[in-house]
């Protein structure tokens, strides 16, 4: 099973769970958070249970994970009282930090306390990251995107520019890497890219589900 976490409103998500049937996807909503079957135990966390898709499911038939969201927001806990969401939300995204840490399996991208989807930086602290790793950045502008998972790179137009999103995702640790590249300067960053395309796809589910 691949799971993709994302709101059950993100109709990109249905799509990926859709396009990824022959692996099991599945979505796994803020819903879920809030439902019964849940176990975890830090010492042994593929012995644990989750809710996926509405269905209690075992941690150790989870291949891969992907996160599509940097957070659960209060808002969408309509199961919760409302003067408690803030609260709950607050506690499911520390859950979520913990577990999928934890998670035996590859996840795209391990979480940090600011962000379920990896570092969570300003475009400041992405500056800074790729000043530090030696890639030239620039002002925002045109340009076209390149996508980083591991150690492929999907829309690179050089090595050089395949050389550059490969440091700038090393530096930021994470496997999953959008960057908007335009004179040879990468521009931007982020840790949710685009995957619309065919071909970057079928690389996140097959790194998904390689050793």
């Amino acid at each position: 099973m691949v799971v993709v976490i994302a709101s059950r409103l993100d109709p990109r998500a249905r799509e990926l769970v859709a396009h990824w049937s022959s692996a099991k996807a599945a979505l796994l909503s803020a819903e879920d958070l809030c439902s019964a079957g849940w176990t975890f135990s830090l010492s042994d966390p593929a012995a644990g249970t989750a809710v996926v898709a509405g269905r209690r499911v075992r941690v150790a038939e989870i291949r891969g994970v992907v996160t599509r969201r940097p957070a659960v927001l209060a808002e969408e806990l309509d199961r919760i009282e409302a003067e408690d969401r803030e609260y709950v939300a607050a506690e499911i995204n520390a859950f979520l930090v913990a577990w999928l840490t934890a998670l035996p399996c590859r996840v795209f991208n391990r979480p940090t306390p600011r962000s379920l989807t990896g570092p969570g930086w300003t475009r400041l602290h992405w500056a800074a990251a790729a000043a530090r790793a030696g890639v030239p950045w620039g002002a925002a502008a045109d340009g076209h995107d390149v996508i980083v998972c591991g150690t492929t790179c999907v829309g690179a137009r050089s090595s050089a520019e395949s050389d550059r999103a490969l440091a700038l995702a090393r530096a930021a640790a994470v496997d999953l890497l959008g960057v908007r590249i335009a004179e040879g300067n990468i521009r931007a960053a982020t840790t949710q890219p685009s995957l619309d395309d065919e071909a970057v796809r079928s690389l996140v589910l097959a790194r998904l589900l390689g050793p």
